[in-house]
């Protein structure tokens, strides 16, 4: 039975050093690959990739591109072509159809970029100001009661402004997560819950800040306020890129 264990130990040390070889052997071909030019590339290729390479020159000179362009195009896939073309894998099962891959090298997709979540926050807090400094000037010109001032001053505002606009992106990005990567309906309702709590303890906490540090405007002051918020939201977006859709 030891001797079993020896010869079983012994076959499986030569099959992962046959396998380790292969590997090694894999690398130093793709490397050679790379390393050799297209125009010599060109002459391994096989009849199939022979006239796919044809056939996606022809597409690329159709949709406006020079001879040196369309070679240029091509000469950049020869590598991983044949590279594949040595495992067995065809250009037309690499790349698709040729109208495909000749429609991304002419039209390529740009990556979307991801916004970071601060760029969000302050995307999504500027928005909630404009929107707060609405209700805050319809609020001063509607309300005789100057006793709620200090719920309404501008240091409020801009406090409660980032904390909505900050809660709320967390919650977006959660929404926009696959459904097994989301959390937990009761977890993200304790979230929002804890957040609204919060809120509603600052604002009961600025009614005892004075008035010199937290000025209220009148209800064209608050207007004003918005309308700027609304436009620096607006530079904000295209400086950073920002091209998904907040809230609104």
């Amino acid at each position: 039975m030891a001797d079993d264990l020896r010869e079983k130990n012994k076959q499986a040390a030569e099959k992962q050093k046959v396998t380790a070889a292969k590997k090694l052997k894999q690398s130093e071909t793709t490397e050679q690959i790379y390393a050799t030019s297209p125009d010599d590339l060109r002459s391994q290729l096989s009849n199939k990739n022979e006239e796919y390479v044809f056939k996606l020159n022809k597409h690329l000179l159709g949709d406006g591109f020079k001879e040196d362009e369309a070679k240029e195009a091509i000469d950049k896939l020869m590598p991983e072509i044949i590279d594949n073309q040595i495992k067995g894998t065809p250009a037309n099962q690499l790349y698709g159809p040729v109208t495909k891959k000749a429609g991304d090298i002419a039209h390529p997709v740009k990556p979307v970029k991801k916004t970071p979540f601060w760029a969000s926050s302050v995307d999504n807090s500027l928005l909630f100001f404009a929107l707060f400094g609405l209700l805050y000037g319809i609020v001063a010109l509607t309300n005789k009661d100057s006793s709620t001032s200090n719920q309404t001053g501008i240091i409020t505002l801009v406090i409660l402004s980032g904390m909505w606009g900050t809660l709320l992106t967390w919650f977006n990005i959660q929404m926009k997560k696959p459904k097994k990567e989301r959390p937990g309906w009761g977890i993200t309702i304790g979230y929002l819950a804890v957040g609204l709590m919060l809120m509603f303890v600052f604002l009961g906490a600025m009614t005892f800040v004075p008035a010199t540090i937290n000025p209220s405007l009148n209800g064209i002051g608050y207007f004003i306020v918005a309308v700027v918020a609304y436009g620096v939201r607006f530079v904000f977006r295209r400086y950073m890129g920002i091209h998904d859709r907040g809230f609104f």
